[in-house]
Formats: structure tokens, sequence, C-alpha cells
């Protein structure tokens, strides 16, 4: 894998990601612009924040922050045609190669999105609560979870 700073010229990839069924909702409709992702840049312009390619090629996007040896993770995604290939476990193995001094990784799931977390329990990630957060307006249910190390 690798990973290279997201820069606001990203813009059309999180496009691209963020028009997958699963993402739809999260923070604009289908039809945002390329201009309006470039716009939206600086909710993503955080310490930790990489698009993932494989042979040369954009295959997902991570964004993460590290507190008191905690990761928050953000985003973690794969583009549909490259899941299923064993990226996210090897994700993950980079995530905690590039900080092994991580006592945990927290992240927050949509309810609705069963694959991620059914990938998220099989890498050892555990229900810890659950609450709604706004999403276009909505309240969409979500659940918190967290892998010890």
């Amino acid at each position: 894998m690798e990973y290279r700073y997201l820069n606001q010229e990203e813009a059309g990839f999180l496009s691209n990601i963020f028009t997958t069924h699963e993402y739809e909702l999260y923070f604009a409709e289908n039809d945002t612009t390329e201009q309006e992702w470039k716009e939206r840049y600086t909710l993503f312009d955080v310490e930790h924040s990489y698009i993932i390619s494989k042979k040369g090629m954009d295959i997902g996007w991570i964004m993460y922050k590290i507190n008191e040896n905690i990761c928050e993770l953000d985003i973690i995604v794969l583009l549909p045609t490259e899941r299923y290939k064993g990226y996210g476990k090897e994700i993950f193995s980079d995530l905690l190669n590039r900080h092994p001094k991580l006592n945990a990784i927290k992240l927050d799931v949509q309810q609705r999105n069963e694959h991620a977390i059914k990938f998220y329990k099989k890498m050892g990630f555990q229900i810890i609560g659950e609450e709604y957060q706004p999403v276009n307006g909505e309240k969409i249910p979500y659940y918190n979870m967290l892998l010890k190390l």
C-alpha cells in the first residue's frame, strides 16, 4: 500500500467515494460537484488524512486522529471494486505499524452499514454504544466501536 497526504486536488476522488451506497448520506447528496468538495477540503485537512493507492491506482481513503495513544478513526473506505481483496486488513496492519504505541482504536459506523460492521467485528472491534448523529438534517443511528490493543 502507498499513502499520500490528502490535498485539495483529491476532490474528484472524494466525490467518487461518497457516491457509493453506504456513504451517500454522509456529507452530501449524490450530485455534489468536485468544486463543492474542494470547498469542503478544510473538513478533511487533518494530520492523518491519506489517499490509499495500490499499484499506482487510488483505491481508498483513511482519516484519523491520535489522542493519548488512542486512534479515533473518522474515515476508512475503499472503492467498491477494491473490497474483499484483503486491503482492509492490510490498512489496519499499516496503521498499527505506523503507530506502535496505540492502546485502542475507536470508530463510529452507521448501523445500516452491515458489511463494515461485520468486517470490524472480524478485526476484533466490539460495539460499546450507539447514538444518533446528524446527517443532512436527519438523525442516523450509529454504533460506537472499540478495538483494544
